[in-house]
């Protein structure tokens, strides 16, 4: 056995056939398949977990296009890949961002990660890829995410009890009084907590982890509103318009809180005398992240001297504290009844930790 030197500094060297042996049983013991592909793309180069990971020999991969491994489905889309990255090859992971999938010579498949380097080898140029089978991250992270889900789902659950259970107290409460401004003070509280037990109810049941229907909400809010204020919808109809939006739950609070307030404001001072007429909430995009909502009636509209900012109304301030809450601004027009627009952003999720 050839001794080993101690060079200076106490680093070790060792002789040139040994350090070959050793990096060649580095490369034939690793736990991750290791292939050798020259810039035609063919396999020279296999270590034995290559073999048990694909069910291939090695002599029957030598040779082969690496794209032997590769799905059919996704075998042609490789090769314009492979292309690319031989024009700019470099140190990467295999398709960022995308799910990477191999294909076994029975014809299975199973996800995997794949990191790229390029190699010089006595003037040739070859790619070396290191193949991770990542079925069982793959499930422990399903599994998880599935667990996580529940959990989420659980929350929202739990939270919507809570809130009905307040909402219960201001009925009960409103049965031990019959003075007016207190009964009207308990019934808009119960119908702002209502108004946020409904979006947890709606996420409690969404099949979009995190996300709610927001047309659905609405819809549901405006039936719930109708019958809070015992409105006939043969006096006064309703409308709602609101695209295919859904939203998380630091948005879909306060903007449920605005609609909540403005259609209660329409019911109390639009139309009175029993006078009919209509209202309508429209939502819609104005880009990825940003949105104009628009609450409308066609009644007696607003006092000429009326300012939003600097009302009585606690509705109102409301209205304008979840605008601001939404990074958005609010605009009151008044002709021919009233109208609301907002403009705001989906706020995104901060880590309050």
């Amino acid at each position: 056995m050839t001794a080993m030197k101690r060079e200076s500094g106490g680093a070790v060297s060792y002789p040139a056939e040994s350090s070959q042996e050793i990096l060649y049983k580095i490369f034939e013991n690793a736990p991750d398949a290791i292939l050798l592909v020259d810039m035609e793309g063919r396999i020279t180069m296999a270590n034995a977990q290559a073999e048990n990971m694909f069910g291939y020999r090695r002599e029957e991969l030598l040779g082969q296009p690496v794209e032997i491994l590769i799905p059919p489905r996704l075998a042609a889309r490789h090769v314009k890949y492979r292309a690319e990255y031989g024009a700019a090859p470099r140190i990467r992971p295999m398709g960022a961002g995308l799910e990477l999938f191999g294909h076994r010579k029975d014809g299975s498949e199973f996800p995997v990660d794949i990191m790229l380097s390029p190699l010089e080898v006595e003037g040739s140029s070859l790619f070396l890829g290191v193949v991770r089978d990542t079925t069982e991250r793959k499930r422990i992270e399903t599994q998880a995410a599935r667990v996580r889900e529940m959990y989420l789902k659980e929350v929202h659950h739990r939270v919507k009890n809570n809130l009905q259970v307040i909402s219960s107290l201001f009925y009960l409460q409103s049965t031990y009084t019959s003075d007016p401004r207190i009964l009207e003070i308990l019934l808009e509280s119960q119908s702002r907590v209502r108004s946020i037990s409904l979006i947890h109810e709606k996420l409690y049941r969404s099949p979009r982890l995190g996300k709610l229907d927001f047309g659905e909400y609405v819809q549901d809010l405006v039936a719930d509103l109708l019958r809070t204020y015992d409105i006939q919808r043969e006096s006064l109809a309703v409308h709602t318009s609101v695209d295919d939006i859904h939203l998380g739950v630091d948005t879909a609070v306060p903007c449920g809180l605005i609609i909540n307030e403005l259609i209660t404001n329409v019911f109390k001072h639009a139309f009175p005398a029993g006078r009919v007429g209509a209202a309508g909430v429209e939502l819609f995009p104005l880009g990825l992240t940003d949105f104009r909502l628009v609450v409308w009636d066609n009644g007696v509209g607003l006092p000429p001297d009326f300012d939003w900012r600097t009302t009585n109304s606690l509705g109102l301030k409301l209205v304008h504290d979840l605008t601001r809450q939404l990074e958005g601004t609010m605009e009151v027009r008044s002709n021919h009844g009233a109208m609301f627009l907002i403009r705001f952003k989906e706020l995104q999720y901060k880590d309050r930790s």
